[in-house]
């Protein structure tokens, strides 16, 4: 029967529009109950930015962000690259959240009144699926959600799954427009990401479809597909943070994921004090002059320190994402680590930003005048507007002007990879812009740019013994529930190496 969940079962919350307190209330999915729409959306977009800032701590190691903090014993196979079937699973998560966006695409065909949330959840589908081809590659999709009528669904080609991703989005923003205002009921609270702004709803798509088509360059059709931008262009991109808030708490269980993951429990003690920073990430910080680097890292002495990724004897490095701390407290400020209340990041205004700047590098049809070199900086300055954001209480405190005038400071400098202007590589110089803006909130997005572009370019392990001849691992397994309950399909998909076999559009 776990095959039936993972496929065909749907994660009901508890109601949320009237009584936040239920939020996180789950249900049994062996005994599922009837749900509407504005139910289960909720818990479906809270869930799809837990997976996001909770779940990718291993490509925060691989991509130089974090290392292994001094005084504990890393495994040797997170150290060593030997990992497992059983490690860094992200699959069965995935598959339950796109279960709750299954639910509601069934829930809500063909209903006018319900076009909005049929369309979000069509969003957030291309979102998810996405998510599981970049960890994965091939993964069921036309066959998922079958219930008994397919307990052993079928492997699809991800670049099938891409190309019918970019579809749904297309699908997605053209009911939106075409959606009869009159009839159409509108989320409001039940979207935890915009309150029920579909036009948001569309730039997230857009932005979204964006990413889907740039992260095939390296393929051999992607002269053909880059045309499908130019059709959609003029419905924009995203400007601003878009992020998930039910009403996040501070009690264990109700705090934002990255709080709860990277911060401190109710009482105070420490979450994840095995994690800190890592000296690839943390040196480039500091060799840039860039004021992000101590918000994003507890200077210790006035110096932000980084671990080395698989050193012998690491040194007492930055802690990952405190600002502030004194006696073992918190105090809430910028950076990273904000407050328990703190928005959940689904996508950032920054990477928004870096994907439209290669887009009209590449001269490809995205609209607006706006000059590559103005989108880069217009990236630049949204990730400082982002980690200064602050939080007094539950309120979040904006700082945009200190933000922008740090960041044209910054960008100013007539340096490679800093100065768009004076950097020789255009396309190297953006992906290191949103390498730093992906600091914490992003990690796999990271990863996922360097396995398409090779940038930035991270070193490996130096642990005795680690494997790879000092690369990089190419992608995790599929788990191994997968290959003891649905064996003849994923055995279909080959022998799976972790430094040989690639995503399809990996470089």
């Amino acid at each position: 029967m776990k095959k039936y969940i993972i496929y065909s079962l749907m994660l009901i919350a508890g109601a949320v529009s009237s009584c936040k307190k239920n939020f996180f209330d789950l249900t049994n999915p062996n005994q599922p109950t009837s749900a509407s729409a504005a139910l289960v959306l909720p818990s479906a977009l809270s869930t799809s930015a837990a997976i996001i800032n909770a779940n990718y701590t291993i490509y925060g190691y691989w991509m130089g962000y974090l290392s292994p903090a001094a005084g504990y014993a890393p495994s040797q196979s997170t150290l060593t690259y030997n990992f497992t079937t059983t490690d860094y699973q992200v699959w069965t998560g995935y598959y339950l959240n796109l279960a709750n966006y299954d639910y509601i695409l069934k829930q809500t065909a063909g209903d006018k009144t319900q076009v909005y949330f049929n369309s979000i959840a069509q969003i957030m589908t291309a979102y998810g699926f996405e998510g599981l081809v970049d960890n994965y590659n091939n993964v069921p999709y036309t066959k998922a959600f079958q219930g008994s009528a397919n307990l052993l669904p079928t492997y699809d080609k991800a670049p099938d799954i891409y190309a019918d991703l970019i579809k749904r989005l297309d699908g997605a923003i053209a009911a939106i427009n075409a959606a009869d205002t009159k009839v159409a009921v509108s989320p409001t609270s039940a979207d935890i990401v915009f309150g029920g702004d579909m036009t948001q709803w569309k730039k997230f798509a857009n932005t979204l479809k964006l990413r889907l088509i740039l992260r095939q360059s390296n393929t051999s059709n992607f002269a053909t597909i880059s045309g499908g931008i130019a059709a959609t262009a003029a419905e924009g991109y995203l400007t601003t943070d878009a992020a998930a808030n039910p009403g996040y708490q501070n009690i264990d269980g109700k705090q934002s994921p990255f709080w709860n993951n990277y911060g401190y429990s109710q009482a105070g003690s420490t979450k994840n004090a095995s994690v800190t920073g890592g000296a690839y990430a943390i040196n480039l910080f500091k060799s840039n002059s860039d004021p992000r680097g101590p918000i994003f890292y507890q200077p210790i002495n006035g110096d932000i320190i980084g671990n080395v990724f698989g050193a012998a004897v690491p040194v007492t490095a930055s802690n990952f994402g405190n600002n502030t701390i004194s006696g073992g407290s918190f105090i809430k400020g910028s950076g990273l680590l904000k407050s328990p209340y703190m928005d959940a990041m689904l996508f950032s205004a920054a990477e928004s930003y870096f994907l439209q700047a290669e887009a009209k590098f590449r001269n490809l049809g995205i609209s607006g005048s706006a000059t590559a070199e103005a989108l880069y900086n217009s990236g630049i300055k949204a990730s400082f507007e982002t980690a200064y954001i602050s939080y007094t209480g539950t309120n979040k405190v904006i700082n945009n002007t200190a933000a922008d005038n740090d960041a044209t400071t910054y960008y100013s400098q007539q340096r490679v990879n800093i100065n768009y202007a004076a950097s020789t590589d255009k396309l190297q110089a953006i992906i290191y812009q949103k390498y730093f803006a992906l600091t914490g909130y992003n990690m796999l997005e990271a990863y996922n740019e360097y396995r398409r572009t090779g940038f930035p370019n991270p070193p490996a392990s130096v642990a005795s013994g680690a494997l790879g001849g000092g690369k990089l691992p190419t992608r995790i397994f599929y788990p191994d529930t997968e290959y003891s309950q649905n064996s003849t399909n994923v055995n279909g998909e080959g022998t799976i190496n972790q430094f040989t076999s690639k995503i399809f559009w990996a470089k």
